[in-house]
């Protein structure tokens, strides 16, 4: 891990927080658009050699979460929301697919049973209330509820990065669907607080398991 390949992400992150808390929605626009490429750049920097089979799936995924951040700026209103929507959705198909290309454990089965419930008691909110988008908000449901659990097979990273996940994603839905609900003076932050540390919390992940034998390798020496 290069540990400077992570300042990018800290500043842009940094500035971005606080375009948001100061009330500014130009700069909070354009750092907002940085801040998955920033994350990018920790992958990036990895030797050829050392990235790993989930490397590229991992950065495919950021490059999805990219579009979910920038396509809604140029989309007319009504397809704000589903741009949105369908650009997390294929970053959260390649989380998965990153997540199931290394070697991972199997989550606690209380972690699994409140992961259950808690995308249960989101659904059951929300969908009533999402009319013809409610097929894709069960479906986006699903796939979070499958990031998360694969995630926690990663260990505490893995699953705090899945917890922060469905608890930025949920707020977003929530939002949409049943804004009486999560109306309060900076919800806006917390979305984008913890949505950043999900995502850098499964780059780590990518970063902890990218070579299958660093383990061995530390061993025999």
């Amino acid at each position: 891990m290069r540990p400077l390949s992570w300042i990018p992400v800290l500043v842009v992150t940094s500035a971005h927080l606080v375009a948001l808390g100061s009330g500014a929605p130009g700069p909070a626009a354009w750092t907002q658009v940085l801040l998955m490429p920033a994350l990018a750049v920790v992958l990036l920097v990895l030797p050829a050699d050392d990235r790993g089979p989930a490397w590229p799936w991992a950065l495919g995924a950021l490059a999805g979460s990219w579009v979910g951040d920038s396509l809604p700026r140029i989309m007319p209103e009504d397809w704000q929301f589903l741009s949105m929507v369908g650009g997390f959705a294929v970053a959260q198909v390649l989380w998965i697919i990153a997540f199931t290309r290394v070697d991972r454990g199997r989550p606690p089965a209380a972690w699994t049973l409140l992961l259950v419930v808690v995308a249960i008691a989101l659904l059951s909110v929300t969908v009533p209330h999402a009319g013809i988008l409610a097929p894709a908000v069960v479906v986006y449901g699903l796939l979070l509820l499958a990031v998360a659990y694969l995630a926690a097979g990663h260990g505490l990273v893995g699953g705090l990065g899945g917890a922060l996940f469905i608890l930025s994603d949920g707020l977003i839905a929530l939002g949409a669907f049943r804004p009486e609900m999560v109306d309060w003076a900076g919800r806006d932050l917390v979305v984008m607080a913890t949505y950043v540390a999900a995502q850098a919390l499964f780059v780590t992940v990518i970063l902890l398991t990218r070579s299958p034998d660093r383990t061995a390798r530390h061993v025999t020496r």
